[in-house]
């Protein structure tokens, strides 16, 4: 019996040290050391991703600009080297950032990982980010500025550009939440363009909100002008757009009824 416990025993730690363990994302190497695993680690949400992205996902989540810079640089280096690694980074940052119930005031790595992600995502022109931006153009941590830093989506939806004026043209037409209201009129001004401008114009008298309506008519007075060709144009160089104008506009933005 002795002699059988021992030669189990042996033969348990040959395997052992052969094989190693599988699971978990532990090492696996064959009997001649040679690593067979895979670059692959658990990200933040359990899915399983690059560990070059959860290293970046947690640096996000510091707020220390050294360590977001470093990471957000990373991100955008690993998701240039091919599509696939594009999609697979505006994927896991949308996992991580769509959270039930999110709230914003008193969860600081929330709201760093919010601006942080929005940030990438404008950077990358994710269009397949617009519904999740769009939908929590009014998440705030509370506190207000000029630079609407304390509204994350609203850094993305700009970052992408024109090509997210139709999403925040419904969202300003049909959302029930007069704070995303404001928010897509902002965004629609800030990216600018005929297109955004005739939405604006349709708007204008069928907004039900006080403030939001006189936003929208401050947004048409202060950044509408005819070029030196005559035509109608509607963006930031507006020449009446002064420092004295831009105020006006952004105290409009911060209307309380």
């Amino acid at each position: 019996m002795t002699s059988k416990f021992l030669m189990a025993a042996l033969l348990a730690l040959t395997l052992t040290a052969t094989y190693g363990r599988v699971a978990g994302g532990f090492l696996c190497t064959t009997s001649h050391g040679n690593s067979l695993q895979e670059k692959k680690e658990y990200s933040l949400n359990g899915n399983i991703e690059s560990r070059e992205i959860t290293d970046s996902l947690q640096e996000l989540l510091t707020g220390e600009y050294a360590k977001t810079e470093k990471a957000r640089k990373a991100l955008l280096r690993y998701a240039g080297k091919s599509s696939a690694r594009r999609k697979e980074v505006i994927r896991v940052l949308m996992n991580n950032m769509d959270k039930p119930n999110l709230e914003l005031e008193g969860h600081q790595s929330d709201y760093f990982l919010w601006r942080e992600g929005s940030r990438l995502l404008g950077e990358l022109k994710a269009t397949e980010a617009l519904d999740l931006l769009v939908s929590h153009l009014d998440l705030t941590n509370g506190l207000h500025s000029a630079s609407m830093a304390f509204q994350p989506a609203i850094a993305g939806v700009l970052g992408i550009g024109s090509a997210a004026i139709p999403k925040l043209s419904v969202a300003l037409r049909e959302s029930p939440r007069r704070d995303i209201r404001m928010a897509a009129a902002y965004c629609l001004t800030s990216i600018g363009g005929l297109s955004a401008m005739n939405t604006l114009k349709q708007v204008q008298d069928l907004e039900s909100d006080k403030c939001v309506a006189s936003f929208i008519r401050i947004s048409l007075r202060t950044f509408r002008y005819k070029s030196a060709s005559g035509h109608v144009v509607f963006d930031n160089h507006a020449p009446q757009a002064d420092i004295g104008a831009r105020r006006d506009w952004l105290m409009a933005h911060n209307c309380i009824d």
